[in-house]
């Protein structure tokens, strides 16, 4: 608009110039031309002053605002790098840096739980984001900041916005163990102090990449009696290492001097052993040979005893026999019996037979009747 202006101011000067030498017919020229040339001049300064490429390099950001001649600033856009505005009227833009930035905090005083005042280092990456340029410019104080670097700008908002809930996460983070045990829980340190700053940065133009502890330290005599303390154990234990060699050596001889009197023992006790199991043999083949003889005769005894058992039994029965034959035929059944016991015996037969009558002799004194002797 206002470049349309100053067109119109210089053609109508130009008209009005033309004019005036057509109508008063002015002698003089070259006066007129020089008024013009120092015009154009004028005009040609005064393009060059207000007429601007912003340009942005890349890992930037620019917030494009007007500047107008008469009025307030006003948001034309925000362009992220590389890049240009191209050849525009009165703009100008504030140049904000959205790669990471780091920052460091030192502590002399954090306390922990136990109430040790510890040395720490912090490390913050952090960045501005891209996409909330106009937000940071406009919320934040940027917008004051125009003939700043954009180092200074974000140096400005870290300690601004930044700076202190990020030291105050990291004291109460450390403030959540002993002053002995911190160091070895740093990365726990580390996780509890990222995860609350990015809440509470969460929301703002600014982005936490990342946080690291990098030390936590113990007072100087709290480590100085830790160090003694690690000193007299590492005696303690040397010298307990060489009692326990010593001791061990001991029980090495000792057990070396059993080892050899438990030899010759087991030697003694073996030829005690060896002795008395032929003396145990040679009394177990002697009860052996008595019990086998012990055996035998018994066997015999009872085999005569079976013998002399079966003999009485014959008799026994052969007598049952006789009597129940008897009880069957009679008293001459054993006349007959008595008498064949002399068929061998060559008797006179008038001996036997009683001379003619046979009722004479033997037979009659045997009570024997009807008998006749075999072969008659």
């Amino acid at each position: 608009m206002e470049f349309q202006l100053l067109i119109i101011f210089l053609y109508n000067i130009n008209i009005n110039i033309s004019h005036i030498k057509n109508k008063k017919k002015i002698k003089h020229e070259g006066f007129f031309a020089a008024l013009f040339l120092i015009i154009a001049i004028v005009a040609a300064i005064i393009f060059a002053v207000n007429f601007s490429n912003e340009k942005i390099d890349g890992g930037y950001a620019g917030y494009v605002y007007s500047e107008p001649i008469f009025g307030s600033k006003e948001f034309k856009q925000v362009i992220k790098g590389p890049g240009s505005t191209g050849m525009v009227w009165r703009q100008n833009s504030i140049k904000i840096c959205v790669t990471p930035y780091t920052q460091t905090e030192t502590f002399d005083d954090v306390r922990s739980s136990d109430q040790l005042k510890m040395k720490a280092e912090s490390y913050l990456v952090y960045r501005i984001d891209s996409e909330k340029v106009k937000e940071f410019v406009e919320n934040y104080g940027a917008i004051s900041e125009t003939a700043r670097s954009p180092e200074a700008i974000a140096q400005d908002a870290y300690a601004s916005f930044i700076q202190q809930p990020f030291r105050t996460e990291v004291r109460s983070a450390i403030a959540k163990f002993k002053g002995l045990e911190a160091p070895s829980r740093i990365p726990e340190i580390t996780k509890m102090v990222e995860t609350n700053l990015k809440k509470q940065l969460n929301g703002t133009p600014f982005i936490v990449e990342s946080v690291t502890i990098g030390s936590t330290i113990p007072p100087e005599s709290v480590t100085l009696g830790i160090t003694k303390k690690v000193e007299a154990t590492q005696e303690y234990e040397r010298q307990a290492t060489q009692l326990e060699i010593a001791k061990r050596s001991e029980e090495i001889a000792n057990a070396e001097g059993r080892a050899i009197a438990n030899k010759m023992a087991a030697e003694a006790q073996g030829k005690l052993l060896q002795a008395k199991a032929e003396s145990d043999a040679a009394r177990y083949r002697r009860e052996q040979e008595s019990l086998a003889m012990l055996a035998q005769k018994k066997n015999e005894a009872e085999a005569l005893l079976a013998m002399k058992t079966a003999e009485a039994q014959g008799k026994k029965l052969e007598a049952e026999a006789i009597r129940e034959l008897n009880a069957a035929m009679g008293s001459n059944y054993a006349r007959i019996k008595f008498f064949e016991s002399f068929k061998d015996i060559k008797l006179p037969s008038m001996l036997i037979m009683g001379g003619a009558n046979q009722n004479d002799g033997l037979f009659k004194v045997l009570n024997i009747a009807d008998f006749k002797p075999a072969g008659n």
